[in-house]
């Protein structure tokens, strides 16, 4: 594996949360040669948002999922903010905007743990507005006691801590007596930023949305547990060393504006990774931001622009939110390459009222080159269902506030 290049470390300040993450961050100008689209972004505009997401997950089910987030997306208060804004008289884009109505006022960590193919515990915790700590062209972000570092190495820290919820009943239920901890490291195959795209096409007020596939190809090892404080005993252990997949997502407005469904994910094998995205549209058409993008070691990036697509066999989940049992995408690269890659979404691992992550697996096939065989995940996701009153009360239980003084930050 080729890693970025080593230097000292700055001095760094004493990290409250305990993390060691940080503690050999990689140089700022290495970072900024190779890394810099991984960073913090300026998010200036009402319905602005960014995220960091990695997950790793093994053939035997045994992984993580865990991502930060600025502006939460997802967050049903601020969809529906932005949406007053947008639609009050003589609303103009250069009205002086309230701190509720940007990205640093709604900082969330989320974190899901899974063994043996099933979900065991999953976290959203909220933090006091602006609360998140990162710069431009460094990938050291940090909210609250959650924190992704970009090592002297070449490898990511991750420190991640969380107050799990539990679904009773259709009901979420958080728990403050259990906390998710985990302590992983995730090792790119790449030596810097592999890829970045537009994610979706433009909203219809003109913001752009960007898709930064950093690290689309690694490996991630480390250890997750959830501890019962009330109890004082360890109540899940799960070793983590798998394959692993990290991308970074942000945009300048509303991410499901214009739209009424996106679909994006990958698939992975030992040496290679196929991400793909797709947008469905609410009316009229549109420029084409749908793509698939081809990784592997040793080989520059093949790109796939507006293919053809084809969903089949259309199924719905608990919450009525549909999503294709298979997907196929065929077209040429500029090189007039043929590709022809397919999907199916075998099962359903996570859903919620706005959003499906499903097990996929499929094939990439490039006639008279070699053909791909490999495994991932799928996301189906349509974030305009939490402006409905019951969907959006539900997410909000989910969701567990944290404060500065909360012993989850503080330990």
């Amino acid at each position: 594996m080729t890693l970025l290049p080593s230097s000292l470390s700055s001095h760094v300040p004493h990290d409250s949360s305990g993390s060691t993450a940080g503690m050999a961050g990689m140089d700022r100008e290495t970072a900024a040669l190779r890394w810099a689209d991984d960073g913090r972004h300026v998010l200036k505009n009402s319905g602005a948002y960014e995220w960091w997401y990695f997950e790793a997950i093994s053939p035997s089910g045994d992984g993580i999922v865990f991502a930060l987030f600025e502006g939460l997306p997802f967050h049903p208060q601020y969809l529906a903010r932005i949406h007053r804004h947008s639609h009050r008289p003589g609303a103009t884009p250069f009205d002086r905007l309230g701190p509720e109505l940007l990205a640093a006022y709604y900082p969330a960590a989320y974190i899901a743990v899974y063994q043996g193919g099933k979900r065991v515990a999953q976290s959203l915790n909220l933090f006091p507005p602006g609360s998140i700590v990162g710069e431009p062209q460094m990938p050291d972000i940090r909210i609250g006691p959650n924190r992704m570092t970009l090592r002297q190495d070449g490898t990511f820290g991750i420190i991640a801590r969380g107050y799990p919820f539990d679904i009773v009943r259709a009901q979420p239920r958080p728990s403050r007596d259990q906390v998710i901890t985990a302590k992983l490291t995730f090792a790119p195959s790449f030596p810097g930023t592999a890829h970045v795209r537009s994610f979706r096409p433009n909203g219809p007020d003109g913001a752009q949305h960007t898709w930064v596939l950093a690290a689309p190809h690694g490996r991630m090892t480390g250890n997750v547990q959830v501890i019962d404080n009330k109890e004082g005993f360890c109540r899940l252990d799960v070793r983590i060393d798998a394959l692993g997949y990290h991308d970074h997502v942000y945009g300048q407005g509303g991410l499901g504006q214009g739209l009424n469904k996106m679909l994006w994910g990958y698939l992975q094998g030992d040496n290679w990774t196929a991400a793909w995205h797709h947008s469905v549209p609410r009316s009229g058409a549109r420029d084409h931001a749908d793509g698939l993008v081809i990784f592997e070691k040793g080989a520059l990036p093949v790109v796939l622009e507006g293919p053809s697509v084809r969903l089949e066999h259309r199924q719905l989940t608990p919450w009525f939110l549909g999503h294709p049992e298979q997907l196929a995408m065929h077209g040429s690269n500029t090189q007039g390459l043929p590709i022809e890659f397919q999907v199916h979404n075998d099962t359903i691992i996570d859903t919620a009222p706005f959003h499906t992550r499903l097990a996929a697996t499929g094939s990439l096939n490039i006639p008279g080159y070699r053909q791909y065989v490999g495994r991932g995940s799928t996301h189906v996701m349509n974030v305009r269902r939490l402006r409905w009153p019951i969907l959006s009360d539900i997410v909000l239980m989910a969701a567990t506030p944290v404060s500065r003084d909360d012993p989850l930050w503080c330990e």
